[in-house]
């Protein structure tokens, strides 16, 4: 009579045991508190992403949009973030394009770009990319070396 108790006592601990298991697994419904990231750092990731896409320039905005809704810009980039049911992000990328190249072709990538970004590294949605053209870059002239010695050319003189 006594081992049946002590069977049932390892039983009754075994059960212990597995409770106090089970009670140690975290469960992320009933976790307190918010992440928040800041705008600057969003506005870093979306920079970054526009100098990834090939023949983009971040640019200034221009005065009349610094204006508009008190909003910084940093490198080309304003953000506004709404919060409601799920964040959601606008994007504003001010850019400048290289000469030759398709414009609605680089806004298309640089809104991909700057999209795939943002939601891989916080996991926010993207509402909007707005991507304003504000001007075209040209190649810049390769600056000329002084000529050495295979770049003289030797002009035959005229005996008189």
């Amino acid at each position: 009579m006594v081992e049946n108790n002590k069977d049932d006592f390892v039983v009754n601990e075994a059960e212990e045991h597995e409770e106090i298991v089970a009670g140690t697994t975290i469960d992320q419904s009933n976790l307190e508190g918010k992440i928040r990231i800041s705008e600057d750092v969003i506005a870093q990731l979306a920079t970054k992403a526009l100098n990834s896409v090939e023949g983009v320039t971040p640019a200034n905005p221009g005065l009349m949009a610094n204006l508009r809704l008190g909003r910084k810009t940093v490198n080309g980039v304003r953000i506004s973030i709404s919060d409601g049911e799920a964040t959601e992000i606008v994007v504003d990328a001010y850019v400048a394009i290289k000469y030759g190249l398709r414009i609605p072709d680089v806004c298309w990538d640089v809104q991909e770009a700057v999209k795939e970004q943002i939601e891989r590294f916080t996991g926010y949605k993207i509402k909007g990319v707005n991507v304003y053209v504000q001007g075209v870059t040209f190649a810049e002239k390769k600056e000329q070396a002084a000529p050495g010695p295979e770049d003289t050319y030797n002009t035959p003189t005229k005996e008189a």
